[in-house]
């Protein structure tokens, strides 16, 4: 009859085979080369959801080929496929970003830290969730957006000017004007994920006043969150990628953080938000933690082999030896 101490010595045993064979993810794992890797976290863009197959399931599988099993979480703001998807037309971002923040401190894998790639609208919900929670933790060491709208959008798709679209200016204007109007109202401001990030540029003042999202995550308004600046100048580095054909976003260098202000469009370097260091870009710039890269062709279209080349291999290997960083951070 075997003794109560030696079937304990054989449970013993077998949880620990089993835990071998589950791999223990609360550490970052090692690549072929003997590099510690960082786990990765995404967030898809409008209409997408998490683990598509032929988007974003695609991007986390070839990011775990690459880097030898790392961990990748793709952010899911709605239960099974559809509800994603629907979550990123319709829902509160505020709630979706403190959901994502509390579920990624619930994460073990990410307790040395991450990566984050933020898609299309994924971008500046990532950036939020950056900003907000980066001092409680998991801290985010990388942050990549692809096609972000960092500065809003200001009207709908392909509606900018004749040189681009042969619209009509008059057409766009009232375009604007009119989104403008309606993302301010109680029940579209806070139910319609597009109105979160909504800034039109004759109506600014309406803007600070009620838009609760993209004006609180950029310090737009008078009273400034300082706790968002030292959360995002604690990067290592934030890449921002911008479509060179984009006509989706309006106006496509928000993806660089550039703004029409009704007049004429500023790049970053000449808005108040960067000259006046709102929420840390000009110090993460001036430490040459800024990167800015342009994406041939128009919003969101690019494959693979791309990702691999611009995104994995540049910003997501970690440099050989650099485990040990990794690990003290």
């Amino acid at each position: 009859m075997i003794s109560r101490a030696a079937a304990l010595l054989v449970v013993l045993g077998l949880t620990w085979k089993l835990c071998l064979a589950c791999n223990d993810n609360s550490l970052p794992v090692t690549d072929g080369n003997g590099t510690r890797q960082l786990p990765v976290v995404l967030w898809h863009g409008m209409g997408d959801s998490c683990c598509n197959t032929h988007s974003i399931g695609a991007v986390r599988k070839r990011i775990q080929e690459l880097l030898g099993g790392v961990f990748v979480h793709s952010i899911a703001t709605g239960e099974g496929g559809p509800a994603d998807s629907e979550s990123s037309f319709f829902g509160n971002v505020n709630s979706q970003v403190e959901d994502v923040c509390k579920t990624l401190a619930g994460f073990p894998e990410l307790q040395h830290g991450y990566n984050a790639i933020g898609f299309s609208q994924g971008g500046q919900f990532m950036r939020a969730v950056v900003e907000r929670c980066q001092h409680t933790g998991p801290k985010a060491h990388t942050l990549i957006t692809l096609g972000g709208q960092h500065q809003g959008v200001m009207n709908v798709p392909s509606c900018w000017n004749p040189s681009l679209n042969m619209t009509p200016s008059y057409v766009c204007s009232a375009s604007a004007r009119f989104l403008g109007w309606g993302a301010t109202l109680p029940f579209i401001r806070t139910r319609l994920v597009q109105a979160q990030y909504f800034k039109e540029p004759h109506n600014i003042a309406a803007y600070k006043a009620h838009n609760d999202f993209l004006a609180d995550i950029n310090n737009d308004r008078d009273k400034k969150t300082p706790q968002y600046k030292k959360n995002l100048a604690s990067l290592n580095k934030f890449v921002m990628f911008r479509f060179k054909d984009d006509t989706m976003v309006v106006p496509r260098d928000s993806a660089w953080f550039g703004w029409f202000n009704g007049t004429q469009l500023l790049t970053m370097n000449e808005t108040a938000l960067y000259k006046e260091d709102w929420i840390g870009l000009r110090t993460l710039n001036e430490a040459g933690k800024l990167v800015f890269d342009e994406i041939p062709g128009g919003h969101m279209h690019f494959n693979l082999e791309w990702f691999e080349d611009n995104v994995v291999e540049p910003y997501l290997r970690a440099p050989k030896h650099a485990g040990a960083k990794f690990l003290s951070s």
